[in-house]
C-alpha cells in the first residue's frame, strides 16, 4: 500500500488522496501525444526526404540509413536510462520541457546541413532531445489516473507515433511537389536551401512554442510504491535496485521488451515503404508519401484507440495480465498482412493490406507499452521505462532501416529489389517475435498480479 506525505508532514495511504481533476488530466495527455506528434514529426520526416537529400548530397543508401537509425538512435536509447533515473528522483515536467526545446532546435538544424556529417551531428541531438519525453511521460501518465485509466491513457498517448509518422510522410510528399517547383528559397542570414532544408526548419521551429506550452503541466503526486513511500520525499533508490527488480522478472520484461522490438523493427523498416513505392511500382515519391502517410494517419490512431480500448475492457473483467494479452493478439493480426504487403502486385493492393498491417502495428504499440508500465512501481517506474525504450529503440532503429540498406547493397545488389529486403526482415524478425511472447505469458500474469496489490487501498 503505498503512502503520500502533506506538507504538513502527515501521512496520508494512496486511497485518501484523490487524483486530479479528469478534465485537467486529460489536458495533460492531449498535451502530451501533441508532444509525442510533433517528435515523430521531427524524427520521421527525413524518410520521405530520402531521394532528394541523396541526390543533392550524393549519399548512399546505406548512409541514408545510418541517418534514419543509429544517428538518432544512438543517443536516444543510451540517455534514456539516466533521464529515467532523473525523471524518478525530479521534476519530470522540466525534463519534458528542455528536451523538446532541445529536438526542435535539432531538427530545424537538420535543415542548415551542407553534407552528412552535419546532417549527423543534428540527427543525434534530436535522439537526445526526444530521449526525454517517453520514460517522463509514461511515470506522469500512471499518477494521473486509477489504475484501470492509466492502460487507456497511456494506451492512446502512444497514438502520438502514427498521428507524427503519419503527418511526417504527408509533409514530406509536399515537399517533395516543392522539388520539382523550387530551384531553392534565399533566407535571410543563411542563405539559400533547398526545398529539403526548408522543410527541416520549418517543422523543427514550431516545437520551441510547444516546449512553453509544456509548462501549463503540473508535475503530479507520484503512487504505487512497491513497499511504500512518501511522495514529497521522492525516493532516491540506488540505480541497482531497479536492475536487480527487473532481473528478478527477467522473463516477464525479456518477453515484452522483445515483444515489442518486434513490431518496432517492422515499423522502422517500413521507412523504406516510400522508396518501395517508386522502385517497385514506378510512383512519384509524392504519391507514394499520401498512400503511407494517410494509411499512418488514420489506420495507426484507429489502432491505439482499439488497443486501449480492448486492455481497459479485458482488465475490467478481471484479467490483471489485459494489456499483454491485446499486445500477443495484435502480433498474430500484423505479421500476415505486414509479410504480404512486399509482395502485393501493384501499388493500391500494397496499401489495402497496409491498413490492417499498420492497425494491428498500432494496436500492438499502445498495449505493448501498457504492459510495461503496468508492472512497474513507482520507485523504478521512469528508469523501466526508460530501459524498455532502449532495448527497443536499438532493435527498432538499428535493425530497422540498417538490416533493409545492407540486404539490398550487399546481398541483392539491386535497388528495385528493396521490396524483397523488408519481406525478409519481417518474416525472420516476426517468427522470432512471436514465439518470445508465448513463451511469456504465464510469467507476465503472475507480475500484473503482483502489481495490481500495490495499488490496494
Amino acid at each position: 500500500m503505498a503512502l503520500v506525505e502533506s506538507g504538513n508532514g502527515d501521512v496520508k495511504t494512496e486511497a485518501t488522496v484523490p487524483y486530479p481533476r479528469p478534465l485537467y488530466a486529460w489536458y495533460v495527455v492531449a498535451l502530451l501525444i501533441v508532444a509525442y506528434i510533433v517528435a515523430f514529426i521531427d524524427r520521421g520526416i527525413l524518410a520521405l526526404l530520402i531521394e532528394p537529400i541523396k541526390a543533392d548530397l550524393g549519399l548512399s543508401d546505406v548512409q541514408m540509413a545510418w541517418l534514419m537509425g543509429p544517428a538518432f538512435g544512438i543517443f536516444y536509447a543510451t540517455l534514456g536510462i539516466p533521464i529515467g533515473v532523473l525523471a524518478d528522483r525530479s521534476n519530470r515536467r522540466n525534463i519534458i520541457v528542455v528536451g523538446v526545446a532541445l529536438w526542435s532546435a535539432a531538427t530545424a538544424a537538420c535543415g542548415l546541413a551542407a553534407n552528412f556529417l552535419h546532417l549527423f551531428v543534428s540527427r543525434i541531438m534530436v535522439g537526445v532531445g526526444e530521449a526525454t519525453l517517453s520514460p517522463s511521460a509514461y511515470s506522469m501518465i500512471s499518477d494521473y489516473f486509477p489504475r484501470r485509466t492509466a492502460l487507456k491513457a497511456i494506451g492512446l498517448y502512444t497514438m502520438g507515433q502514427s498521428i507524427g509518422a503519419g503527418l511526417a510522410f504527408l509533409l514530406g510528399a509536399q515537399v517533395v511537389l516543392w522539388v520539382t517547383q523550387a530551384q531553392g528559397v534565399v533566407w535571410p542570414l543563411v542563405g539559400e536551401l533547398e526545398p529539403w532544408q526548408m522543410t527541416f526548419v520549418v517543422v523543427g521551429l514550431p516545437g520551441i512554442l510547444l516546449a512553453v506550452v509544456m509548462l501549463t503541466i503540473r508535475e503530479p503526486l507520484r503512487r504505487g510504491f512497491m513497499t511504500g513511500g512518501a511522495v514529497g520525499v521522492r525516493k532516491r533508490l540506488p540505480v541497482a535496485d531497479t536492475a536487480r527488480f527487473v532481473l528478478q522478472r527477467w522473463r516477464t520484461f525479456g518477453a515484452v521488451f522483445l515483444g515489442n522490438s518486434v513490431i518496432t523493427t517492422i515499423g522502422y523498416s517500413y521507412f523504406w515503404l516510400p522508396s518501395m513505392f517508386q522502385r517497385t511500382w514506378g510512383l512519384d515519391a509524392a504519391t507514394a508519401g499520401l498512400y503511407y502517410g494517410g494509411v499512418l494517419a488514420v489506420f495507426g490512431p484507429l489502432g491505439v484507440i482499439t488497443g486501449a480500448r480492448v486492455s481497459e475492457v479485458l482488465y475490467r473483467r478481471g484479467r490483471p495480465d489485459a494489456p499483454y494479452l491485446t499486445f500477443l493478439a495484435s502480433v498474430l493480426l500484423a505479421l500476415p498482412f505486414a509479410i504480404l504487403v512486399p509482395l502485393a502486385p501493384g501499388p493500391l493492393v500494397a496499401v489495402a493490406l497496409l491498413c490492417p498491417a499498420m492497425f494491428a502495428m498500432a494496436m500492438a504499440s499502445a498495449s505493448s507499452s501498457a504492459a510495461v508500465v503496468h508492472v512497474a512501481p513507482a520507485e523504478f517506474r521512469a528508469q523501466i521505462s526508460a530501459l524498455y525504450l532502449l532495448v527497443i529503440s536499438l532493435a527498432g532503429l538499428f535493425l530497422g532501416p540498417t538490416s533493409v540498406a545492407m540486404l539490398t547493397d550487399y546481398v541483392f545488389r539491386d535497388e528495385a529489389l528493396l521490396r524483397y529486403s523488408l519481406l525478409l526482415v519481417t518474416v525472420v524478425v516476426g517468427s522470432v517475435g512471436l514465439v518470445i511472447l508465448l513463451l511469456g505469458r504465464t510469467n507476465y500474469r503472475r507480475s500484473a498480479e503482483e502489481a495490481d496489490a500495490w495499488h490496494q487501498p
